[in-house]
Parts: C-alpha cells; sequence; structure tokens
C-alpha cells in the first residue's frame, strides 16, 4: 500500500510531466553533457565537366553527345571560319533552318548578310556560332537553358580564341554579360576568354530587325561601334 507521502510525490512528478521511469540509478541531471564527436563536414566538390580538347572535336561533341536541353534532334553547327578571330554570337537557330541545316537562313539570314556586308564582312570572314545548337519548341531559351548552356558556349570560346565578339539576341547577351541586350548596347563590354579579356558588342537580333524596321538604325549603330573594335 503506497502511503500519503509516496503519493504526494508522484503527484508531483506527474504534475511536472515525469509519466515514464528511465533509469534505476541515481543520476547528475545538472551535470554537463560531453558532446559527441561530429564527422568533418563533407566539402561540396564541383566536378568541372570534361570537355573535348579540340575545336573539331568540340563541335562533333555539340551535335552528338552533349547535354544540351532541347534533345540530339535537329542541332546545327556553328559556320564560318573559326579562324577569322571574328566571333558572331546567334541565340539559336531559326525555324527553317532545321531544313537547310544552315544558320540564318531564309529572309532573316538575308538581312545578316547585308548587316555583314554594310562593314565589309561576310560569312567566310567570320565564326557564327549558335549559343543553342538547337532550337527549343517554345522558341525562346529560359534561365535553366541559359544556366546549361553557358559554360559550354565558354569552352567553344576558348577554343576558338576570338579577338572580337557580336552578341545577337537577348540569350548570348544575358549569358555573357548579366543583362538584357537592351541595356548592354551602346557600349564596348571585356569578356573572359580563357586568361584574355576580348571585347564585346551586344546587339538586336536580326530577327527582331526583320520584323522591326525602326530598329535598323539601332543595329547599325551597333555595327559600326563592332567594326571600329
Amino acid at each position: 500500500m503506497v502511503d500519503g507521502v509516496a503519493l504526494s510525490a508522484l503527484d508531483w512528478w506527474t504534475e511536472a510531466g515525469v509519466d515514464t521511469l528511465v533509469d534505476d540509478l541515481p543520476r547528475n541531471w545538472l551535470a554537463p553533457v560531453a558532446a559527441e564527436p561530429q564527422a568533418p563536414p563533407v566539402e561540396a566538390t564541383s566536378a568541372k565537366p570534361a570537355f573535348p580538347g579540340t575545336l573539331e572535336a568540340f563541335r562533333a561533341w555539340l551535335l552528338s553527345d552533349a547535354p544540351i536541353p532541347g534533345g540530339a534532334q535537329g542541332r546545327i553547327d556553328a559556320a564560318g571560319d573559326p579562324t577569322a578571330g571574328i566571333v558572331i554570337i546567334v541565340d539559336m537557330p531559326e525555324a527553317e533552318d532545321r531544313a537547310s541545316g544552315v544558320l540564318l537562313s531564309g529572309e532573316v539570314g538575308a538581312l545578316f548578310d547585308r548587316m555583314l556586308a554594310a562593314i565589309k564582312l561576310g560569312r567566310d570572314t567570320v565564326y557564327l556560332i549558335p549559343f543553342s545548337p538547337v532550337r527549343p519548341t517554345a522558341g525562346r531559351l529560359n534561365e535553366a537553358d541559359l544556366a546549361a548552356l553557358t559554360p559550354l558556349l565558354l569552352q567553344h570560346l576558348a577554343l576558338a580564341a576570338p579577338s572580337k565578339i557580336l552578341l545577337l539576341g537577348d540569350a548570348p547577351v544575358q549569358a555573357l554579360l548579366r543583362r538584357p541586350a537592351a541595356k548592354a548596347r551602346e557600349a564596348v563590354h571585356a569578356i573572359a576568354v580563357g586568361a584574355a579579356e576580348v571585347p564585346a558588342v551586344a546587339s538586336i537580333h536580326p530577327r527582331i530587325v526583320h520584323m522591326k524596321r525602326d530598329y535598323r538604325p539601332l543595329a547599325w549603330d551597333d555595327l559600326q561601334r563592332f567594326a571600329a573594335l
């Protein structure tokens, strides 16, 4: 039989929230607890992708095995002279380019040719690179696409070793200059390509210039700025 004192003690512990017997031996609950040894933190290491080491092998890889948003079908290669030192980057192939297999074909391509001729250049005297070798179904590149494609573009530029760069359209401008083309125009920028700082000019894509004739004076200003580099 439990006496009154014992019942009072049990009532007190119950009110204090103790309802389970956890140890048969007395314990100093106020003694400092020794910290358990912790394993050293694991440092996250981001392995740098292994890219092909030559421009020829890299271009072949882009057309076949490179992890590019949009799949492997319909990829279009860069064009022109990779030794020219003049690199022009567009965002993606045009819708009609897939049938022709050539970048900037059709009316947009004809306008692009006239733009080059205006500054005494041609397709055989520049190296034309698509930021994305394949055109997405939606016809535009989202932020995830930019993140996936930017390292590939930087490697492409490192292998081509350009002396100056013309960026046409928002996607390549956003990728390399971190701002829209409209805010990057009217200035000469420096892009880190390997150990070199390469001058670059941002401009409007010929696709937009073709649709909106009012943009032609702006594109002409950009072309003159690029020609003067």
